[in-house]
């Protein structure tokens, strides 16, 4: 996805770079800058659909998830690294990516997986491995964070809502995002059998979580 004239992501003011120095498991985000981000990532996709395709009504799945790439290859992924230590930032990818895939899956339990994630990364920076696995082109993994956290949470419960928008009276899926949960930190035949067993123990649940 092409950035914007000017990129109003990368100007400065609100939008400015974070510092190195200001970086650390507790350092807290800026929220009012955070939903700057995610904001402009959503209207930045929607704009894009409308001049390039003519799409006037794109789903919220479907806007979720090129808002996520975008937050994710264009500013997380940014070749000149000015994004590599911006909590920020990080707080509006983990938010968005959350947001889509709950809105895609309808699972309640994409609200576990922001703290299992951050408990991951603390265990592998507790034993140095952090950076075993960096992101995407040599960019860090930034150590977890519990503002990040809650930002991921809020994703999940703006995401069901989205699903809910789209399926008017349609029930819960739970545990029907947990196959790509899984496939994170897991070999994807390990976690489609575990989104599998994950599905097929939602589906007994009564009610299924209306």
């Amino acid at each position: 996805m092409e950035m914007p004239v000017g990129g109003f992501i990368h100007q400065g003011g609100a939008l400015g770079h974070v510092k190195e120095s200001e970086m650390g498991n507790l350092s807290k985000v800026n929220d009012q800058r955070v939903k700057v981000l995610i904001d402009g990532s959503q209207d930045y996709v929607k704009v894009n659909l409308w001049v390039k395709n003519g799409e006037m009504s794109p789903s919220a799945e479907r806007v979720n998830f090129l808002a996520w790439h975008y937050l994710k290859d264009d500013l997380r992924g940014d070749p000149l690294h000015r994004y590599d230590d911006d909590y920020d930032v990080a707080a509006a990818e983990h938010y968005m990516y959350i947001r889509f895939l709950a809105s895609r899956s309808g699972d309640p339990a994409c609200i576990t997986a922001p703290v299992m994630y951050a408990a991951k990364k603390l265990i592998d920076q507790m034993l140095g491995r952090l950076q075993a696995g960096q992101a995407q082109g040599g960019h860090p993994v930034l150590p977890s964070n519990p503002y990040v956290v809650a930002w991921g949470q809020r994703g999940v419960l703006d995401g069901l809502k989205d699903y809910k928008e789209a399926n008017p009276g349609a029930p819960y899926k739970l545990g029907s995002a947990v196959e790509s949960l899984a496939a994170f930190p897991y070999p994807q035949s390990f976690a489609s059998k575990v989104g599998g067993y994950a599905t097929w123990t939602g589906d007994l649940v009564p009610d299924r979580y209306k």
